[in-house]
């Protein structure tokens, strides 16, 4: 039987490393349970293989170690088929892991379908005892057949399976039972869940005066694909320099896509106007980087192939607000209506010329700046872990006492 509380229990939590979702579970957890197990594994597209396992017991570090995991330098259409390769390895290093600590876990939490599948294998096994869900994402199959496509509804079928046998589901946005009984026909009644948006830990917020900060500079974050609509900045940024001749962008982060970017600003001949950070791992160097920026991105291009944004909670506009920086983002990002009511940044279509006006807007002005910032920053309070884990588990446990 599952303790009443979180300070009676062992937990495990699998997920992807430093993509905010599973360091902001640990941190939350780690001096709240009996035992916190973390399986944390990097993404592949990482240079360097970041994977590790951290052992908490009473809220202090008893064990830590390298796991290993499968790396490919890109996204190329001959090189797609090994994610399925990856995804057998993580499952394969998950287990191992778990294998070798020798402990049997009172509840499981897995973030993403990827890393609760093998906590539903766990349970089969009893090797943990309740099964909690984190879906931070579901992807739309599109419409023409492709590896993509064919991928994508592997993964749903999965998805299927893990809803199927866990015992309580944490959805990121409203939209993911919907497409999950459109797509993947799970009916939004089998299955107990709740909605859990993205939070940061409060002691992550930063705030910076409009003196303090680097008046000029343009800031992203995230994982570099083509559906992150970089190209429209790209594009956009000939007519931004016109009228502010000092814009800088700092790019930080990885992903399939960063050569093609970095190409891309070559040829254009505005290498002088990108500083490409890479990923940066120390959580605290990224964010003292981002919170002295003036203004933050988010330009998902809804149009192409790639979907998935309908369904999740992009915490790159969440970050920003942590930070108090106003943000441009498309109208696609479920969070953008709440951006748009609160005037912490400027909502658009993904449009060359409204790109280019909401640049001019938020720029041209200290006055504006400033506002947008306090608005931003205020906006970012909200979204704390700590607010929205409370609630969370207090609710987990309650639908895990009505199971036993």
């Amino acid at each position: 039987m599952l303790k009443n509380n979180l300070s009676k229990n062992d937990v495990l939590l699998c997920g992807l490393a430093f993509t905010s979702r599973t360091e902001t579970l640990e941190e939350y957890l780690k001096d709240k349970v009996r035992s916190l197990t973390v399986v944390a594994i990097s993404s592949c597209f990482l240079k360097e293989n970041l994977s590790y396992c951290r052992v908490y017991e009473n809220g202090i570090l008893a064990d830590k170690f390298k796991i290993p995991n499968l790396r490919i330098k890109d996204y190329k259409w001959y090189r797609q088929p090994l994610i399925l390769l990856v995804f057998i390895i993580n499952w394969l290093s998950i287990a191992l892991v778990v294998l070798k600590l020798k402990k049997r876990f009172d509840l499981c939490i897995g973030i993403s379908h990827s890393f609760t599948f093998m906590g539903v294998i766990f349970k089969k096994f009893r090797i943990v005892r309740k099964l909690l869900y984190y879906c931070i994402d579901y992807y739309i199959p599109q419409d023409k057949i492709n590896f993509n496509s064919l991928f994508v509804r592997m993964i749903n079928f999965i998805e299927r399976f893990i809803v199927k046998n866990s015992d309580y589901v944490w959805d990121i946005s409203p939209n993911i039972a919907e497409y999950r009984a459109k797509v993947g026909g799970v009916k939004k009644f089998s299955y107990k869940n709740m909605i859990v948006p993205l939070g940061y830990a409060s002691h992550l917020k930063r705030f910076e005066s409009i003196e303090n900060i680097n008046r000029w500079d343009i800031g992203f974050v995230g994982t570099i694909t083509v559906s992150q609509g970089l190209q429209l900045l790209i594009e956009s940024l000939p007519d931004i320099v016109k009228e502010f001749p000092l814009v800088r962008v700092k790019i930080i982060g990885d992903g399939p896509f960063l050569k093609e970017l970095k190409a891309n600003v070559h040829q254009r001949g505005l290498k002088d106007y990108f500083n490409f950070l890479g990923f940066i791992k120390e959580e605290k160097k990224m964010l003292d980087i981002l919170s002295k920026c003036a203004i933050g991105v988010a330009l998902w291009n809804h149009s192409i192939d790639d979907k998935n944004i309908i369904c999740a909670d992009p915490g790159k506009t969440k970050l920003y607000a942590l930070c108090g920086l106003p943000m441009i983002v498309t109208k696609v990002a479920s969070i953008a209506d709440e951006v748009k009511r609160r005037k912490a940044g400027l909502v658009i279509e993904y449009d060359l010329k409204a790109l280019i006006e909401a640049f001019d807007y938020l720029l041209k002005s200290d006055e504006t700046l400033r506002l947008y910032r306090e608005n931003a920053a205020s906006l970012g309070r909200k979204y704390t872990s700590e607010h929205i884990f409370d609630c969370a588990f207090k609710e987990a446990f309650n639908i895990f006492n009505i199971l036993e």
